[in-house]
């Protein structure tokens, strides 16, 4: 069955496939003021239930500018599993291939927030995906671009694997894992995208330079790393040369699921045909818009948003 087929997916004016695969889980955010120095009761100000994990949320950021959108993984037979696949599939993402995984628990994360926008996660990933079915490749015929995380190993190497013998765009979401997971999944992606800290994991004591190289000689062809209010730095196979952009000057509120809508952003300005500068610019003004708002990726921008805000920077 193609995604033309998959009952949900929009239909093709509203813009290129992107399929994730990987992660999804339940968050339960709470806003404080302040990190404490020491263990102690420390009050919220807010709190708000909503989906998470990487595949999920970059689906999410993805939907929310102008994509179709499947969503690939495992929750468990638990509340959390279905309130996740209702509320991913409420923000126009098509929830078929996430598996509900009979007698399974799915992922369940505490999301902190401060009031600068930095966060601190704390994440029991349950057995939900550990005990998925295999993916079926045959749902992501017709994706333009398919987007992993390195939480579903399985899934991910099948999928990257499915894109290169089709010749279908791959993106790896390089956030923190395990050294030999990234250095397994990132040889099969055609971009390597990581965080800061998932660079430093995949190539610990080396440069960002020397890291980003290292990928490259790995096998991938574009290796990227965002660095927060730092920008970002990549470089493309043989060329040789570490590229930078510049953050944009914004006030975060809230930086949780930035890295998510920079790689749903960055999925869909590649599928479109953006070089890398300007797909990677693309993703960053996706990035800084999200951390200019409370509440996670639904808030992220549209693609309205997003162009009406590249349009005023120089």
């Amino acid at each position: 069955m193609s995604m033309d087929e998959i009952p949900g997916i929009q239909d093709r004016a509203a813009g290129p496939r992107i399929s994730t695969v990987g992660h999804a889980a339940l968050d339960h955010c709470f806003d404080i003021a302040e990190f404490p120095s020491q263990p102690t009761k420390t009050p919220a100000q807010a709190y708000r239930m909503v989906s998470g994990g990487m595949a999920a949320n970059a689906a999410i950021a993805a939907a929310r500018l102008g994509a179709r959108v499947g969503l690939f993984g495992a929750v468990g037979d638990d509340e959390a599993g279905r309130f996740l696949a209702q509320r991913v599939h409420s923000y126009g993402v098509d929830c078929q291939g996430l598996q509900r995984v009979p007698g399974a628990t799915s992922s369940i994360s505490a999301v902190v927030i401060d009031a600068q926008g930095e966060r601190q996660i704390f994440n029991c990933r349950g057995d939900a995906l550990r005990n998925a079915e295999a993916l079926d490749v045959s749902f992501l015929r017709g994706s333009d671009v398919v987007m992993v995380d390195p939480r579903w190993m399985a899934g991910a190497i099948t999928a990257l694997r499915w894109s290169r013998t089709a010749g279908v765009l791959s993106m790896l979401d390089g956030d923190l894992s395990p050294q030999e997971d990234l250095q397994t999944l990132s040889p099969l992606a055609d971009w390597s995208v990581f965080s800061e800290s998932g660079l430093a994991a995949f190539a610990p004591a080396l440069s960002v330079d020397a890291a980003l190289q290292s990928a490259l000689d790995a096998g991938t062809q574009v290796a990227v790393v965002t660095l927060g209010p730092r920008g970002v730095r990549w470089k493309r196979g043989s060329e040789g040369v570490l590229h930078t952009i510049p953050s944009f000057p914004v006030k975060a509120l809230d930086t949780n699921g930035a890295g998510d809508v920079f790689h749903a952003a960055l999925a869909l300005a590649l599928a479109q045909g953006q070089g890398d500068r300007s797909a990677i610019r693309f993703a960053a003004a996706a990035a800084a818009l999200k951390c200019q708002r409370n509440g996670g990726v639904v808030n992220g921008p549209d693609r309205a948003e997003l162009d009406q805000f590249l349009a005023t920077q120089s």
